[in-house]
């Protein structure tokens, strides 16, 4: 083997036990620290972007925080998975509710290999994501969008509107008009 073919292979591994090292720290450690003023300050440390008055709770499981971005008022419940591998972002007033699981990376069913692939993942403001519901790699959430409960969503969803089920639907359109954002994060400014 070539000495560069050598160097590559050394710095792939290093990077690799570097981020099951970061994994292993926030997941095992940090998430159960019950000051949340502590754990605010290892995720900072550790790239993520978290907006005033937004709170992660205790246990949640986080992938790759320096690829995500967590807007004002936003609250993550115990137990979310929030997978950064791809990149995720999450506006604000946005509650995320317990067992939820918000993928931006997975695999191609159909590779020979099981080719690992990343997506973008984007939910909006003022949206509820409800208990145990699954949003796929690359799917985009509009503002004022409720994911019901149990339900597994992949691909976007128009503002203020209503999906549930697996696979997950349009159910209906919301009854909030454009002031509902201004009302519901005002306490933050």
């Amino acid at each position: 083997m070539r000495p560069w073919k050598k160097m590559k292979n050394f710095s792939t591994h290093i990077k690799a036990l570097a981020g099951a090292l970061v994994y292993i720290f926030l997941n095992y450690f940090v998430a159960n620290i019950p000051c949340w003023h502590i754990r605010k300050l290892f995720y900072l440390v550790f790239g993520m972007k978290i907006g005033k008055g937004s709170r992660i709770n205790m246990k949640v499981l986080v992938w790759n925080p320096w690829n995500i971005t967590i807007g004002k008022g936003t609250i993550v419940n115990e137990y979310v998975m929030l997978d950064g591998r791809g990149g995720l972002t999450i506006g604000d007033g946005t509650s995320i509710a317990m067992w939820a699981i918000i993928y931006s990376s997975s695999h191609f069913a159909d590779s020979e290999t099981f080719e690992y692939y990343v997506r973008s993942t984007v939910i909006g403001s003022c949206c509820w994501i409800c208990a145990r519901s699954v949003i796929l790699p690359g799917s985009e959430i509009g503002d004022r969008v409720i994911i019901s409960a149990n339900s597994v969503f992949k691909g976007s969803a128009d503002t203020a509107t209503i999906y549930g089920g697996n696979p997950c639907k349009f159910l209906r359109s919301r009854k909030v008009d454009n002031n509902y954002e201004r009302k519901w994060v005002t306490h933050l400014r």
